[in-house]
């Protein structure tokens, strides 16, 4: 069986992503794995809120709210990789294991995995009771949370479904915020937040990228996204590893 995706970094990306705490990798996972994502990620978004409706039971694996216009707005599915076969193809190749093993130092083990949607959805909702929130996902840290779980050293992974562009809330990332201590902020229903002083507006990254691009970041750096403007979907499959062995793994 074909690989779903590509190799691999080079020293240099190495050493950048040591540096920058991110990695952008284009064209690493083909259209034809990208295509069956796409699928799998709609059918199970649509079965998840067709059981939710007509059992008007929240579903413990759907992140969603509404916005202020109370239109239901759905940020994500976790867990996903015992749904999606395809989610599994990719978290589980050999090339996508080798690439974060070479930015992790060590044998990387998956510990999260997730379908990122930001998107609004067209159901009957009344029933449910949703937090009111707006589209935005604010600058946070994905380690602040990973710690809580006891995860001290993790990477995290996205491939792009679609066009991630600033219009359809392409990721911003603060280039090697992960290499210090960052000042949190709790927050009712957004978790630990990063206050503007402490990673400014102007010292931010977009990463803009095609679908079949990586996305890689250090879970310590300091990242955000806006509302998704473009009309069309911004579909991510996130993924976290950790050294498979406690010892290893160590930000470098």
């Amino acid at each position: 069986m074909a690989s779903p995706i590509a190799p691999a970094v080079s020293a240099q990306q190495i050493d950048r992503f040591a540096s920058d705490g991110y990695l952008v990798l284009p064209d690493l996972v083909p259209p034809a794995t990208i295509q069956k994502l796409r699928v799998e990620a709609d059918t199970l978004l649509r079965d998840r809120l067709a059981r939710m409706v007509a059992s008007r039971t929240l579903d413990p694996r759907v992140t969603w709210w509404r916005l202020a216009s109370g239109v239901p707005y759905v940020l994500k599915v976790k867990p996903v990789v015992d749904l999606s076969p395809a989610a599994t193809a990719v978290a589980d190749s050999l090339a996508l294991r080798g690439v974060v093993a070479d930015l992790l130092g060590a044998p990387p083990k998956l510990m999260d995995n997730k379908l990122m949607y930001k998107q609004t959805v067209d159901i009957t909702a009344g029933w449910a009771t949703l937090p009111v929130l707006g589209e935005e996902v604010r600058k946070h840290t994905d380690a602040a949370y990973y710690a809580t779980r006891g995860y001290p050293r993790v990477l995290t992974v996205a491939v792009c479904l679609d066009p991630c562009t600033e219009t359809a809330g392409a990721l911003r990332v603060w280039p090697g915020s992960h290499r210090r201590t960052i000042t949190m902020i709790p927050t009712a229903n957004q978790g630990p937040v990063v206050p503007d002083t402490a990673a400014p507006d102007e010292a931010a990254l977009t990463l803009v990228a095609e679908p079949g691009s990586v996305l890689i970041w250090d879970a310590a750096l300091v990242h955000a996204s806006g509302p998704n403007t473009s009309g069309h979907p911004r579909r991510l499959l996130v993924l976290g590893y950790s050294p498979a062995h406690p010892d290893n793994g160590e930000s470098r």
